[in-house]
């Protein structure tokens, strides 16, 4: 007798979160090209070549900055990274995920949602005001749907991503 294999409660979400994260694919070019710039203003190398600067040539109160976001991203990459290689999730086949496929094939949690949650968090004490700490968010979330919307990540990974940064932001500030 054959038997009806069942579903596990995981395949069941990873698959809703397929569908859901291909809904948000963008495939018109100046949408895809907006993505794409949100995408890399979350990338590693710009936040630590700027860190790197604010450092170089800051004052104390920008070496402080500096010391926190690199703190924040090193703390938030060791902890994506390992979350990664424990899931070993896929990522999502598309036409952006060559490049991210040959550097980093893991996709949860998202790398990039945890670097801006990360510096979110860890510079919103810093912000003037309200609406410049909502501008931070605004962008944090830009830079993770951007990169659904690549097609680089589903809509799971970065949300994990978020949180685990969230968390990780916390720490180095209750650290630091």
């Amino acid at each position: 007798m054959d038997e009806v294999r069942k579903v596990s409660f995981w395949e069941r979400l990873f698959r809703l979160d397929a569908r859901l994260s291909a809904r948000l694919a963008l495939r018109a070019r100046f949408l895809r090209w907006l993505a794409t710039f949100f995408a890399h203003t979350g990338d590693a190398a710009v936040w630590l070549a700027g860190a790197g600067t604010l450092y170089v040539i800051g004052e104390s109160f920008w070496r402080e900055l500096a010391v926190r976001i690199l703190t924040a991203m090193t703390a938030g990459g060791v902890a994506s990274t390992a979350l990664k290689w424990t899931f070993r999730r896929q990522r999502p086949p598309g036409p952006s995920s060559g490049l991210y496929f040959h550097l980093d094939r893991h996709a949860l949690p998202s790398g990039h949602a945890t670097r801006v949650a990360c510096i979110m968090v860890v510079l919103s004490p810093f912000l003037p005001t309200w609406w410049a700490t909502a501008l931070l968010g605004l962008w944090a979330a830009l830079v993770s749907l951007s990169r659904v919307a690549l097609q680089v990540h589903y809509l799971l990974d970065i949300l994990l991503g978020m949180a685990v940064g969230s968390l990780v932001g916390l720490a180095v500030i209750r650290w630091m």
